[in-house]
């Protein structure tokens, strides 16, 4: 939804997808711990909103830039972890689900381009929640692999706050960009 404005600005989609990969590797590692619930990332946070703010060039682009980074033994995914053996392990499903989740979502955001903002606005509440349940289609499954006794029904219900807090926080963090740039235009 951003995507416009920044080419207009002279900020082409692969320098949006860098910028992107960035922030992901910069600010996808930390985690936050929260009482009485799983700790919050900020990794499944960007993964969600950067394509729905990007469209799905630079949003999909950012995610394999990110990916391969990790992969390569930069410590960008969530706590600081690199590597093969992330990408192959319990947690690898989600991560694998990434980039599907940025195409996905940031397809849709590009069809909401010339929509009142009001649209774009529900367009984010709906892509953060949307982003965060597919990346758990993608994750648990593959979690499951790794250790069958899971509970996934505890391990959902133990989500669900942290998936409410972020999709929030990307709706506020996409309105606030968005009317900021729209001031400036």
């Amino acid at each position: 939804m951003l995507s416009t404005d920044l080419q207009g600005r002279g900020i082409s989609w692969p320098i949006q997808s860098v910028l992107g990969a960035l922030l992901l590797g910069g600010l996808g590692p930390i985690v936050i711990e929260m009482e009485g619930a799983l700790p919050l990332s900020l990794q499944s946070l960007l993964v969600c909103w950067l394509p729905l703010m990007l469209g799905w060039k630079a949003g999909l682009t950012a995610m394999l830039i990110y990916l391969t980074a990790g992969i390569l033994g930069l410590p960008v995914f969530a706590g600081h972890h690199s590597g093969i053996e992330v990408i192959s392990g319990p947690t690898g499903g989600y991560l694998l689900g990434f980039p599907i989740v940025a195409a996905l979502l940031g397809w849709a955001s590009d069809g909401l381009v010339n929509h009142p903002a009001r649209s774009q606005y529900l367009a984010i509440a709906a892509g953060m929640i949307l982003g965060h349940v597919l990346i758990l289609a993608f994750g648990i499954p593959w979690q499951v692999r790794f250790d069958p006794s899971l509970d996934v029904t505890a391990l959902v219900e133990r989500l669900l706050r942290p998936i409410a807090l972020k999709s929030a926080i990307g709706l506020l963090l996409g309105v606030v960009l968005m009317r900021s740039v729209q001031r400036r235009a």
